[in-house]
């Protein structure tokens, strides 16, 4: 018997001995983290290492580093085991069950059809090893350490409660993980088979969803650093400079990954879109290798890694569109032939589309129906021009930080080293990037079928690659001699790192301070609420809640709920959005009881849950629970016990049981609201723009201040400059009113704090005056402006609500910022109705005066340190 067959016996039979184990709880007392992690390497790594061998996978880097490439086609055996289950009309989770059987299936294959002869290893420096490893090791620290957010910014709800919600039902593909009866606006295409995988995993761990969705992500981001290191190896331009590229590309993508270590997105690794991302990189590795090597084992290769990635999330078939057509379109261009390379291309890349297709159509007819509103309405657009638009530049800093910028200061290297395919595929996918995406006329034919994911094509670009090249440039042109061309390499790579760098240190130094940030936006600060409603509530129950609380309760518990956080729902959701008013309605704690109990029909709610642990109001969309709305919501329902039976009372958080039948009985009960007024005679606003309400006046006032609140102005000058200092907290009432009705939607206010330069600093032109406001900023070490912004009225009383008869009062706080400079500043205010990512025009970007430049109100003096 062959070395290679032995080694596949011995991971069968120890796959068979932990799955069982596993499945029959002789584990249990095993920290969460260890079983875990046994249960993902019994369930995807192994049966993805066995496929390895089976087809010869050769891995740049060997072995060692072959855990990235068995991740992917792990995953995609695991979900061909799903689909099985789903054709058979089985529930998903028998496959953690009788010790899983299946996953050994594939030890078979790598006993029957492994090379016999082992592929040659290659040689990389200790030095080499030792950086990948020890970068592994940091993703592994810094996930452990910190963890998944878990907040109602995040996915993190959303992602948990659809894998709880497939536990409790064994349905892989579930309509209703958050709405009751769902039907086909539940059906999330977003959602693959990896949410299944992770479902199975807990299955087979026996853990919880919470804390496996944690655990999982930091051990697969180790897995992202050796899929980096296998793609950076191969940007040497010899084989003796593969583990130097390598070692590099770990650190790339371990400092750079989304920005850096001081983001939540690489501890995010367990998410699909992160996923798959990674999974496309190491596909992508994989079709380098097969243009050079031409095998029929590289070509399954290339196929079993992008059923992998397409199986995580569906976008992966678009990054392979993009990045496999961009390399084809570079190989022509570069050879100025129809050349081997080219034909083996194309036909690699059939294979893999018609690997794909079947999946692609079946998701397609039974998931794909965009009608959300809240996703198909255009956002995150530049306007270049009237009727020019583009992906917004700040998507590039939003997704990936500055070291975006890597790649157009890299382009003029890559092309003289297009010789590589890496480094050629490098080049070809930031040009079709860059032109999918600041194209005008391309823009406009693809934003309406594509929507928000246009924004996400900034991920098809590798910063680890990136960094990798770079590195790879500097030490070659260091070693041979060419000092100006190293000079330039280390430089465009101190640009592109050192805030990442910095990002770094802070992370591991203080994670600290980065868990306490994020606790104060954590849905687990109410997890005892959560607790009690799954012991007691009925099994089935429907949770009528705010928005921020809304998919804490199926993230937790196996109820549902009737409402979403801003963009959280199903493209396919075309009431997701009158979800969200529905319930702000049906809570407002002065509306008629008429209003609640409609709601309360339409989607079923059987019990009401009010949370007031909030400190601010959260920064939402269209709603945002605040402390005063709780009190006022819960007064209000306490008046109609008999509707509403008070279950839970703890820390302000209240669970009330309805009542259907008495709720029905209930007549009026609406009530004045104090924030609104009538509109006086003769008062008039001041206009903001088409389509906004208008401004009626101004209150600005110091709470701690002795003198009583000056009376309320409407324009400027007609009174003098407030006077404040750096850390005071200034507290504002605004009042608006509007002529006629206006859309729901998601309207913002911004109060802006506005100052001239100092004396003697020239101003700049004005199309680029806030480029160099900025500029003079940062040399000062000062700011001349600073801004607030918050829903009006925090979204409880809407604006789609207000009526012409009436002012409607909002209130706000500011907290004056420790580095603005001394002087008076002119009080702007505006509204703005724009999408979760907002519409731009581009002296947005470069000019004061942009759209927030709103009305001056009132003036504002900050005095010097130490004084009013």
């Amino acid at each position: 018997m062959s070395r290679v067959r032995v080694r596949a016996i011995l991971p069968l039979v120890a796959g068979l001995a932990l799955a069982g184990l596993l499945g029959a709880g002789a584990l249990d007392a095993l920290p969460d983290g260890v079983r875990v992690a046994l249960a993902l390497g019994v369930l995807v790594l192994l049966p993805g290492l066995a496929w390895s061998r089976a087809i010869g996978a050769r891995v740049p880097g060997g072995a060692w580093l072959a855990a990235g490439w068995a991740l992917g086609f792990g995953v995609a055996w695991l979900g061909a085991c799903v689909l099985v289950t789903r054709a058979l009309g089985l529930p998903f989770t028998i496959l953690a069950r009788a010790g899983a059987p299946w996953a050994a299936l594939p030890w078979l294959g790598a006993f029957a059809f492994a090379p016999r002869a082992p592929a040659p290893v290659p040689v990389w420096s200790r030095g080499a090893r030792f950086a990948i490893v020890l970068a592994a090791l940091l993703a592994l620290v810094h996930g452990v350490q910190l963890g998944t957010p878990v907040s109602y910014f995040t996915d993190s709800p959303d992602h948990i409660g659809t894998v709880r919600r497939m536990l409790a039902e064994g349905d892989a593909f579930p309509t209703d993980a958050f709405f009751r009866n769902a039907g086909a606006a539940g059906a999330d295409p977003r959602k693959g088979l990896w949410h299944a995988e992770v479902a199975l995993v807990c299955a087979l761990s026996h853990t919880d969803p919470l804390p496996a969705w944690r655990l999982l992500a930091a051990l697969l981001a180790p897995l992202f650093i050796l899929n980096a290191a296998a793609f950076a190896a191969l940007l040497a331009s010899s084989a003796s400079g593969a583990g130097f590229a390598a070692a590099a590309g770990a650190w790339g993508l371990l400092l750079t990954y989304g920005g850096g270590l001081g983001t939540q997105y690489l501890r995010e690794a367990v998410f699909a879109t992160k996923l798959a991302d990674q999974l496309a990189l190491a596909t992508l590795a994989a079709l380098i290798v097969d243009l050079e090597s031409r095998t029929a084992r590289s070509r399954v290769t290339v196929v079993g890694l992008a059923l992998g990635t397409v199986a995580v999330h569906v976008f992966g078939a678009l990054q392979f569109a993009i990045t496999f057509a961009a390399l084809g379109a570079g190989l022509l261009l570069r050879d100025r032939a129809w050349s081997p390379l080219v034909r083996r291309l194309v036909v690699t890349s059939a294979c893999c589309a018609l690997a794909t297709l079947p999946y692609l159509l079946w998701r397609a007819w039974a998931a794909y129906a965009p009608a959300n509103i809240i996703h198909t309405e255009p956002q995150g657009m530049l306007e270049l021009a009237p009727g020019a638009s583009v992906v917004s530049f700040g998507v590039m800093w939003e997704w990936l930080g500055t070291a975006w910028l890597l790649f157009p200061l890299s382009l003029v290297v890559w092309a003289r080293g297009a010789r590589r395919p890496a480094v050629l595929c490098l080049l070809t996918t930031t040009f079709a990037v860059g032109v999918l995406m600041f194209c005008p006329p391309l823009v406009a034919v693809l934003r309406p079928r594509l929507g928000y994911l246009l924004m996400r094509l900034p991920w098809l670009l590798p910063t680890s690659a990136a960094v990798a090249f770079l590195a790879v440039t500097l030490r070659e042109a260091w070693s041979a001699g060419r000092r100006v061309v190293a000079a330039a390499a280390a430089a465009v790579l101190l640009f592109g790192l050192v805030g990442p760098l910095v990002d770094a240190v802070h992370a591991f130094t203080a994670p600290g301070r980065v868990r306490a940030a994020e606790a104060t936006a954590s849905v687990e600060r109410w997890r005892d609420a959560l607790a009690w409603m799954e012991r007691r509530l009925p099994a089935g129950s429907v949770v009528l809640s705010d928005p921020a609380t809304s998919y804490s309760i199926p993230m937790l518990t196996r109820h549902w709920v009737t409402a979403l956080v801003d963009q959280h729902s199903s493209p396919n959701d075309s009431l997701a959005l009158a979800r969200i008013l529905d319930a702000r309605d049906a809570l407002d704690p002065y509306t008629s009881w008429e209003r609640t109990a409609a709601v309360v029909r339409r989607w079923g709610a059987t019990a009401i849950a009010l949370n007031g642990r909030f400190a601010t109001a959260p920064h939402l969309d269209y709603w945002a629970p605040s402390t005063a709305w709780y009190r006022a919501a819960r007064a209000r329902l306490d008046r109609a016990p008999a509707a509403f039976e008070r279950l839970y009372d703890h820390d302000d958080f209240t669970v009330y049981v309805v009542h259907r039948a008495e709720l029905d009985a209930l007549r009026g009960g609406d009530s004045a609201r104090p924030f609104v007024r009538p509109l006086a005679a003769g008062e008039h606003e001041l206009p903001l723009g088409p389509g906004l309400p208008g401004l009626v006046r101004l209150e600005l006032s110091r709470p701690d201040a002795a003198e009583p609140p000056r009376p309320p102005a409407a324009r400027e000058g007609e009174r003098a400059a407030l006077c404040a200092a750096r850390g005071d907290t200034l507290a504002g009432v605004l009042e608006w009113h509007v002529d006629r009705p206006l859309p729901a939607g998601s309207y913002q206010v911004a109060v802006r704090f506005d100052r001239p330069l100092p004396a003697g600093v020239p101003a700049g032109p004005a199309a680029l005056s806030k480029v160099w406001r900025k500029l003079i900023e940062r040399w000062h070490h000062e700011r001349y402006r600073f801004r607030s912004d918050h829903l009006p009225t925090d979204g409880a009383y809407g604006v789609d609500r207000w009526s012409a008869s009436e002012v409607v009062s909002d209130s706000f706080r500011v907290v004056v910022p420790g580095d603005v400079a001394p002087g008076e500043y002119a009080v702007k205010i505006m509204m703005t109705r724009q999408p979760h990512y907002p519409n731009l025009r581009l002296r947005d970007l470069t000019s004061d005066d942009d759209m927030l430049d709103g009305v001056t109100m009132a003036r504002l003096r900050i005095a010097a340190a130490g004084g009013h």
